[in-house]
């Protein structure tokens, strides 16, 4: 084998890379000479002004045994309870998730029922010199829109979740739920 000249950055990896070569090479005398430049050269044969290496010898697992393949179970009766308790957790949401759009219809019902407003006083003097409070009332429209937008996206969402589990409930009894 031909000696190998390496960076001094790289001969920490290349020793690194000795050790975990196969058991064959650890087996072997290894050899390692610096230069006056510090290059780093390896060999498993004797080099002039080299100093032989003691490599710990590697340590060797067996290669683990395969487990074996699980075996399908064609017992249908232990797929039902799965099937079950899928059909009576999504009975369960859909419940909660009727409950919660109800909760958002009515918030959204109520948020319309009441549109943002803002009062604005000042005072003026009046005919007779003396001064008055004059207090206006109008109407936030931006912030009504917003509050109906947030209202609006919450019975949205709660509508998709119930879609959404109203299809997975019917896919689970092989049923096709229609798209609206």
């Amino acid at each position: 084998m031909k000696p190998i000249h390496l960076h001094p950055l790289v001969s920490i990896l290349s020793a690194a890379l000795l050790l975990t070569m196969s058991t064959r090479i650890s087996a072997e005398e290894m050899y390692k000479h610096v230069d006056e430049q510090g290059r780093v050269t390896y060999s498993n044969k004797p080099i002039k002004g080299g100093k032989k290496v003691d490599l710990p010898p590697l340590s060797t697992l067996p290669t683990p045994k395969a487990a074996p393949a699980a075996t399908p179970k064609s017992d249908v009766k232990e797929a039902e309870p799965d099937k079950e308790s899928r059909r009576k957790t999504l009975l369960e949401e859909i419940t909660k998730e009727e409950k919660a759009a109800e909760a958002a219809k009515a918030a959204a019902k109520a948020g319309a029922e009441k549109p943002e407003v803002f009062q604005h006083s000042k005072t003026v003097i009046g005919k007779d010199g003396k001064k008055h409070t004059i207090t206006e009332t109008g109407r936030n429209v931006v912030a009504y829109e917003e509050k109906m937008k947030k209202l609006n996206e919450e019975v949205a969402l709660h509508e998709k979740n119930l879609d959404k589990l109203k299809a997975e409930l019917a896919g689970l009894d092989g049923k096709k739920e229609d798209k609206k």
